[in-house]
């Protein structure tokens, strides 16, 4: 019960499902079954389908893409995964935007097209994508997919879950359209949903859904919830129905297990939207799948897991970007006004009003039930821009504070303790971030483009991973190191300033020669204050760091100009240099719009000292 957890202490690791002996024994027949169970009134949305009939007019006079098998093997062979994925998404996008223009419009113009990619969809030997191809149960070391017989299980990845309910809700708005061409174009799609989803998530062990007792990311409640939407829509056996949610529920709660009570999310704001959202996407099917009775919105770690995105908000669409996570993030803000009325929270009822009225309301092939959801609500004419001033996530070991209470107005400042184990992690441990107006002034600069190379050991050679390039001290050259015992300590918040002060020396590897390095960093009079306390136990050069998107200016007396008129003062013992550097990383470029970032360098060889930064 939920009440043992809180008797426990509240830090624990929740199963939210198995606390309430909750099982599948209210889930319902397909013929009972209604999508968005909550809503009264199903209808689009004139404005944002007319935006998408544009969208697929625009599919009408464009060639199919094909995927060859030399595409599918780049990866193996020089580890782009981009060439083939831009391709598959294509497909996706196309077959959901025809679908639900053809269903608003009901003419007939747009099925032909409709039928083509989603045969093209279905003649792919594998939705799974060749990085993620080790997920196949049979995968082979060839790069290429052997699923070729009923013997062998097709694998279940990320982006095989999207493509089966993406597929589900295309044959949910247009299934008498095909039917009018010829029955066996849904009798295949069905039977391929089932071979290709139902049948090896009920039959095989996946490390993504921790049934192996291992701990999960963003892929399990990712997938799950792509998972239910397939057997939600189209599995009419009431028994498997039944299993499938039986499966999900001890799978959510295996998601859940890695949670504390904080609701923070380590992966990131950009993953959150794969992560906690997605678990939510798998409450509202839940709730469908059982007319309402699996309900647990109410549960304050659901609560604290959505509000985290709130919290992590700079401005707009700017997040504090830890982890990998661009500094742009795009979330559905209809969704994230659901998440405010159905978890009794005010501040994520405004935040998804705001959210909305600055997104694109259109939909997703990797989250088509949230997208669906809200091409069938309204946006908000009025928000309300409001944002805490103080923040801090104690078991996360994220601060963050702002100068106003208005988003858009005066300085900002976060920061991270934590480990360098964390999902898709960097070596960051007391790196910092700061904006002005909500524009960046000291920036962390999110990871580059995935490669072959992202998700193996050589992960840490990439520099946007390493620490030299986050805004803390190299230790004579020594930067921190990867790993869960690399971490933050002595953490502690203070809730009257709002600063946070933290042992960091323990991110670095022995040999750095650290016996102490405390960071302390606090928002006081629209300054930022960062105070770095260090004790070494030989004379070392330590080489102070900060990242910038804006070109500084060196203008003497211990004083550099940064973005938006800032100003960084600091010791004027300290050596400056302003590094610019090509970038060379096309996703980097894209994030941050240019092909150099510049470091700034304040390096000094002392034994111990006190340095402080302020940027004013």
């Amino acid at each position: 019960m939920p009440e043992e957890r809180a008797k426990n202490g509240g830090n624990e690791m929740p199963k939210l499902f198995r606390e309430r002996k909750i099982n599948a024994r209210d889930v319902v027949g397909l013929e009972n079954f209604r999508l968005c169970a909550d809503e009264n009134d199903i209808r689009f949305c004139d404005e944002k389908l007319d935006k998408i009939v544009k969208k697929a007019e625009a599919h009408l006079e464009y060639q199919l893409p094909v995927l060859p098998a030399t595409v599918y093997l780049e990866y193996k062979v020089n580890g782009n995964r981009s060439h083939y994925q831009d391709i598959y998404f294509k497909r996706r996008t196309m077959a959901l935007e025809l679908a639900l223009a053809e269903a608003y419009e009901n003419k007939g113009r747009f099925t032909g097209n409709l039928l083509d990619v989603v045969w093209a969809i279905m003649e792919e030997s594998s939705w799974i994508i060749p990085a993620h191809l080790s997920r196949n149960p049979t995968h082979s070391e060839w790069g290429l997919p052997p699923v070729f017989n009923e013997e062998r299980l097709h694998g279940i990845d990320l982006f095989s879950a999207c493509t089966s309910a993406s597929l589900s809700l295309v044959y949910m708005l247009c299934r008498d359209k095909f039917d009018a061409i010829a029955p066996l174009i849904n009798e295949k799609l069905l039977y391929m949903l089932k071979d290709r989803t139902t049948k090896p998530y009920l039959n095989c062990v996946f490390g993504w859904s921790g049934e192996r007792g291992n701990s999960v990311n963003n892929w399990c409640p990712w997938i799950t919830s792509n998972v239910l939407m397939t057997v939600a829509l189209t599995e009419p056996d009431l028994y498997t129905r039944k299993k499938v949610v039986e499966k999900a529920l001890s799978h959510l709660d295996n998601f859940t297990d890695g949670y504390k009570s904080d609701g923070g999310c380590d992966e990131g704001p950009g993953y959150w939207g794969a992560a906690g959202a997605a678990y939510f996407d798998s409450l509202e099917l839940l709730y469908d799948m059982t007319a309402g009775k699996i309900d647990i919105y109410g549960d304050p770690l659901v609560k604290a897991m959505m509000e985290y995105i709130v919290k992590f908000n700079i401005y707009e669409r700017r997040f504090i970007n830890f982890a990998d996570c661009s500094p742009i993030c795009h979330h559905d803000g209809i969704m994230i006004r659901r998440m405010g009325e159905k978890c009794g929270s005010e501040s994520l009822k405004a935040f998804g009003d705001k959210m909305a009225s600055v997104a694109d309301g259109g939909i997703s092939y990797g989250h088509c039930y949230r997208g669906y959801r809200n091409l069938i609500r309204k946006t908000p004419e009025e928000f309300t821009d409001y944002a805490e001033t103080k923040i801090w996530f104690p078991d996360l070991k994220v601060m963050a504070a702002r100068e106003s209470n208005n988003p858009g107005k005066g300085m900002f400042v976060a920061m991270k303790g934590g480990n360098n184990n964390e999902s898709h992690n960097h070596n960051d441990v007391g790196n910092v971030v700061v904006y002005y107006d909500g524009n960046p002034v000291i920036i962390d600069t999110g990871a580059g483009e995935y490669t072959k190379q992202t998700f193996s050991a050589e992960r840490y050679k990439l520099w946007f991973m390493q620490s030299a390039y986050h805004n803390v001290a190299d230790i004579g050259e020594i930067q921190e190191k990867n790993g869960a015992q690399y971490a933050s300590c002595d953490e502690v918040y203070d809730s009257e300033t709002g600063g946070v002060r933290m042992e960091i020396s323990n991110a670095y590897p022995a040999g750095s020669g650290l016996e102490s390095y405390v960071r302390e960093t606090v928002l006081k009079d629209g300054k930022v204050h960062i105070k770095d306390s260090i004790r070494l136990s030989e004379p070392k050069e330590v080489d102070f760091h900060f990242m910038s998107c804006e070109k500084p200016t060196l203008i003497g007396d211990g004083r550099i100009s940064l973005a938006m008129g800032r100003t960084l003062l600091f010791d004027g013992d300290l050596k400056p240099e302003i590094e610019e550097f090509e970038v060379g990383d096309i996703g980097i470029e894209k994030k941050w719009h240019q092909k150099v970032l510049y470091r700034i360098h304040l390096r000094q060889s002392f034994v111990s000292a006190d340095k402080e930064f302020i940027i004013e």
